[in-house]
């Protein structure tokens, strides 16, 4: 039996806050939270789609550690890698970004301190919602997918969709006569499948791989190396090095589909590496979110 999403809060979340906080978010309806906002001796803040609500309840600094700590499992010295990059995951697949005073030696982030803020984004999977693009990125004909960008501002719900992508292409849509292919998930900033001791929180399908917590550039020439993909998937591609590592993906033979920041064409040409991807001709399909409307597609090019 599926558990709804304010089970899941009280569970894996809720659970390590501040007995104050939890009586105050005991009164609110949570069944439509995305993020938590906490921040020290500020008040905290839920967003709910477009809006947010703002509870009279402040969180002081002591209380920040106890809570980062409990979501470590009372450990945080096991997740510190995970806190050098910003966030950790936290069963469930939900993401748990740090802010705060960030020491840098030599180059790499060894530690954050003095925490400031928490901002915990409530992991959700929403089956069925890539059925609106599938048609545009599925090829029936040779079983396989067309080399894809899926674009939107931050928010519109293209990682959810992404997420969900990945399922049907890994699992195989026999309604549609498609078979399931093998797909390497390059997952950077651990948000689409969501690993949690080496177990993907999020269900990326039968026939998936998962490298996460690794740069694109590394992790997608491992992929093509080891994994033998015949899809692979990365999140939020952008500089110099995803153009270079995509374009050797893409000449090995294997097909890509990734999501951009953006809100059109336009947008895309502004940054020089999508730019010249596009202009190289490697994506077959751009499809570009309505920001206003989640997992509504605004335009095909």
């Amino acid at each position: 039996m599926r558990v709804s999403k304010l089970d899941v809060l009280k569970r894996i979340i809720i659970k390590s806050f501040p007995e104050g906080l939890v009586q105050v978010m005991e009164s609110v309806n949570l069944d439509r939270v995305e993020e938590i906002r906490i921040r020290v001796d500020k008040p905290v803040i839920l967003k709910m789609g477009l809006n947010e609500l703002v509870l009279k309840y402040n969180v002081s600094g002591d209380e920040i550690l106890n809570i980062l700590q409990s979501f470590c499992s009372n450990s945080i010295y096991t997740y510190q890698n995970q806190i050098c990059g910003g966030f950790i995951t936290i069963p469930g697949g939900h993401r748990v970004g740090v802010s705060g005073s960030v020491v840098v030696k030599e180059g790499k982030v060894t530690n954050i301190t003095n925490l400031y803020s928490l901002n915990i984004r409530v992991s959700k999977e929403i089956p069925n919602c890539s059925l609106p693009i599938i048609q545009h990125v599925i090829d029936i004909t040779r079983n396989n997918v067309l080399n894809t960008l899926i674009v939107s501002p931050p928010g519109a719900g293209k990682t959810t969709m992404l997420r969900d992508l990945v399922n049907k292409i890994s699992n195989g849509m026999p309604e549609i006569n498609f078979k399931g292919l093998n797909v390497s998930v390059i997952d950077e900033r651990g948000e689409i499948a969501a690993m949690h001791k080496g177990v993907p929180q999020n269900d990326v399908g039968i026939r998936t791989d998962v490298l996460d917590n690794v740069p694109k550039t590394i992790g997608i020439r491992m992929a093509v190396r080891s994994l033998a993909p015949q899809v692979i998937v990365a999140d939020e591609i952008g500089n110099k090095e995803d153009s270079e590592v995509i374009n050797y993906a893409i000449c090995s033979g294997v097909k890509g589909i990734f999501t951009a920041h953006g809100n059109n064409i336009q947008d895309l040409r502004v940054n020089p590496e999508i730019n010249k991807l596009i202009n190289l001709g490697v994506f077959e399909r751009i499809i570009f979110l309505d920001q206003s409307k989640k997992g509504v597609i605004k335009k095909v090019v």
